[in-house]
């Protein structure tokens, strides 16, 4: 305690000397944020090739469905877009898209931005229209809307390329239609009058003078807290308009009475965190333990107080509940009643599964009724929904307290099984369908053939290759119908008895199919199922203690040594899962549980080590934050639970990296934004998925999506952990998936669980060369 008042001096204190010596002329304090770091970029919408379409009743020359790219009229050395009408035509239309069919958030360019461009005419004197765009679901005047701009309002066209600036607010803040900036998708082109012309474009942009937009400072899990958890909130800004410092003073206060529940100063994390762009500081208020409604304040100019958030032990039982009703409303195979849908209700939307073909013979059909959609479409993996019933199978039996029947009010309710139980069995039952009873092996997919979602076919031809069981998504039937022969033998035997049958006639076609049978496309097909395989034989051990599944894996296991080692891999995903349900046989074999245990703890530091190194204390690796970013960073969290815990080697720390994954998704990033559908004040309000046909104009609670994705939809914002749309069409960081619901539940329940309530004083990570600094003047004090 002593140590911790002299560091709290020593900040203080060099943060006003700090201050002191910054001359009035500064502008900002240079923390290690490179020049220029927040301006916003020149966005392209077309520099040297063509994404979107260009279509007519004829007269519009298109090049595949497009307009042309011409590589002889050229300026600056990059080629130009040919707009040419050749003769009368009736309509047209030609979209050139900013991020593919994505839409995109341009809402920063629009305040002082321009649309900019290069163009030259055939003869001079050309007119045409050019505008923009939005996509917006269910808006009741129409999803997409555009307005256009005669270009002769901004220019006249020549022989002679010229430079052409048209206000963003010109087109976006229209009087005819203020279209939405948060959800455009292309420039849009169009003809004025009959007369034919060719003009051709040139490096067509977005650009602004302005900087990046920055979110409110206090990021804090919106949700809240249980007593005795650790508890933080950041308090983060861009250095050049960001007054807090370490030392600053902040309070913890009552919503009841806006009194102080608790003070204390604001400790540095990172002066310059390249996810998100910011210094970020952080306040720890562990201590408080006292239940309520709270909010926090900070002693800086221009710092608004935090959103609310509560403390009580029962805070997370509501997320819970609502998480684990995402998979109802995912059923397929049935309506969805209001006494359960709870304002959502529908019919069903794939009633033609009940008689499904196959692709390869549309004259053969089977029932297919049941099971998950997966995502935003009504697509339906055996892959990805086992490994969604294995995280919540392994959930149920890591934290049994934190399930009940009747909790989550569907329609099994009150059947004496948890409904985490009824639930999971639903995709259970579907997976059991999508096997061959010939063969053993199992079909990849059920999907849709068309928009209207109103023919239905199972997938099982690639080219000219048909009858397809994917090894891979066998393998991984194989292992979630094991384990869940073990979890439902205490409710329902004799369906036990008929999981663990069809996973032994699966096994026996791998055996039959001992190399990599790839699946159709589109279908998350692998070039390797070693992985899958590993697993399916480590489970049907675990739940027949039979020699073959135990000779399989002491065979195989050591290959996934590269996996556990590689200092730039995140989770280890089905790696790991094969040594969970191994360490959880009767007598797995001495060597490899002490080999696992080796590997396991390197993978487990590596994450731990992120997690510490973290600014926002998620395991991303040098902001890395791709496809499924929420999924990786609760999935970590998730493996690190399960395998800490048969290795009985749980740890504060690990159950805190755990815990700050939720905190990460409840509020507490870049964004300050909650990823949970009605689970905080800035929480989630869209997402990407089948509710975008419904009239209402909302989503259920529980739903989260894939999070911040840098390679996709870039430009949304320059910072990697800041790249998200809230919108409800944009699927490359806002489409949700069974299997990130899984990981949400499997978190979730542990916050709720007896193994997340010690009380944790977890050491307050401090990153940068500010912060090494003053620890070391302070143990020089000390001494």
């Amino acid at each position: 305690m002593k140590a911790k008042k002299i560091l709290t001096v020593l900040l203080c204190i060099l943060a006003l000397a700090s201050t002191l010596a910054i001359p009035n002329t500064t502008v900002y304090a240079n923390y290690g944020a490179p020049e220029g770091w927040r301006n916003l970029p020149d966005y392209y919408v077309f520099k040297d090739s063509f994404s979107g379409f260009a279509e007519s009743s004829g007269g519009l020359e298109t090049v595949n469905g497009g307009l042309p790219v011409d590589s002889q009229e050229t300026f600056e050395n990059l080629p130009s877009l040919r707009f040419s009408i050749t003769n009368k035509i009736d309509w047209m239309a030609a979209k050139i898209v900013m991020a593919g069919w994505n839409t995109h958030d341009i809402h920063n360019y629009i305040p002082n931005g321009y649309l900019e461009f290069n163009v030259k005419g055939k003869v001079g004197g050309e007119q045409f229209k050019i505008g923009g765009d939005d996509l917006v679901a269910r808006r009741a005047s129409g999803d997409e809307r555009s307005v256009y701009k005669s270009i002769t309002d901004y220019v006249t066209v020549t022989t002679e390329w010229q430079h052409v600036k048209i206000p963003l607010k010109d087109i976006y803040n229209d009087p005819s239609f203020d279209l939405d900036e948060y959800n455009t998708r292309s420039v849009v082109l169009d003809r004025v009058n009959d007369d034919t012309f060719t003009v051709w474009l040139n490096q067509i942009k977005l650009t602004s003078p302005d900087k990046e937009k920055a979110f409110p400072a206090i990021k804090v899990n919106q949700v809240g807290f249980r007593n005795s958890s650790e508890k933080y909130a950041y308090v983060s800004g861009f250095e050049d308009d960001f007054n807090a410092t370490p030392g600053t003073q902040f309070q913890v206060k009552r919503v009841s009475d806006d009194t102080v529940a608790y003070s204390g100063q604001l400790l540095l994390v990172k002066d310059y965190d390249i996810d998100s762009g910011e210094r970020v500081l952080k306040a720890v208020f562990t201590d408080l333990t006292e239940p309520g409604d709270y909010y926090i304040t900070v002693d800086a100019n221009g710092i608004a107080k935090s959103l609310n958030f509560k403390i009580g032990s029962e805070v997370f039982k509501p997320l819970l509940a609502d998480a684990a009703r995402y998979y109802y409303y995912q059923r397929s195979g049935t309506a969805l009643d209001p006494e359960f849908a709870l304002g959502f209700p529908r019919a069903d939307k794939t009633p033609m599964d009940s008689a499904a073909p196959f692709e390869s013979n549309s004259a053969v059909t089977r029932d297919v009724t049941k099971g998950w959609f997966d995502a935003g479409d009504k697509g339906k993996y055996v892959s990805d929904g086992a490994l969604a019933v294995m995280t919540l199978l392994w959930s149920s039996e890591l934290y049994p307290e934190s399930y009940t029947d009747n909790q989550f009010n569907i329609p099994e309710s009150g059947n004496g099984v948890p409904d985490i139980l009824d639930e999971a069995r639903w995709e259970v039952e579907w997976i059991l369908k999508m096997q061959d009873p010939v063969s053993g092996g199992f079909y990849a997919k059920v999907e849709s053939t068309n928009d209207d979602d109103n023919m239905r076919v199972i997938r099982d031809k690639s080219g000219n290759v048909t009858n397809l069981r994917p090894t891979n998504d066998t393998a991984i039937a194989v292992a979630s119908l094991a384990h869940a022969s073990i979890v439902y033998s205490s409710y329902d035997p004799e369906f036990a008895d008929q999981c663990l049958e069809a996973a032994k006639s699966a096994w026996t076609y791998l055996e039959q199919n001992p190399d990599n049978v790839k699946g159709p496309t589109r279908s998350y097909e692998t070039d390797s199922d070693k992985e899958s395989r590993l697993t399916a034989s480590a489970s049907l051990f675990r739940a027949t203690g039979e020699a073959q599944y135990n000779e399989y894996f002491l065979n195989n296991y050591t290959q996934s040594k590269n996996i556990f080692e590689n200092s730039e891999a995140d989770s280890a995903g089905l790696w790991n899962y094969a040594f969970f349900y191994y360490m959880k046989a009767s007598h797995p074999n001495v060597d490899a549980a002490k080999w696992y245990k080796d590997e396991f703890t390197i993978w487990l530091n590596k994450g731990l080590n992120r997690y510490k190194q973290s600014a926002w204390n998620n395991t991303i690796f040098e902001g890395n934050y791709y496809w499924g970013s929420n999924n990786i960073i609760m999935g970590t969290g998730t493996e690190a639970l399960i395998g800490s815990t048969i290795l009985g080697i749980n740890t504060k720390t690990v159950n805190n990296m755990a815990l700050s994954a939720l905190n990460y998704i409840l509020g507490a990033n870049p964004l300050r934004k909650s990823f949970v559908t009605g689970y905080g004040e800035d929480s989630l309000k869209t997402v990407y998925g089948i509710f975008n046909h419904d009239l209402r104009p909302d989503v259920p609670k529980g739903f989260i999506p894939l999070g911040p994705n840098r390679y996709n939809n870039t430009g949304i914002s320059i910072f990697p952990a800041k790249n998200y749309m809230d919108s409800a069409t944009e699927w490359t960081t806002n489409e949700h998936s069974i299997g990130s619901a899984s990981n949400l539940v499997f978190i979730t329940a542990f916050a709720n669980s007896n193994q997340a309530t010690a009380v944790n004083h977890a050491p307050v990570f401090a990153y940068s060369s500010y912060t090494e600094e003053i620890e070391k003047i302070a143990n020089e004090y000390l001494q």
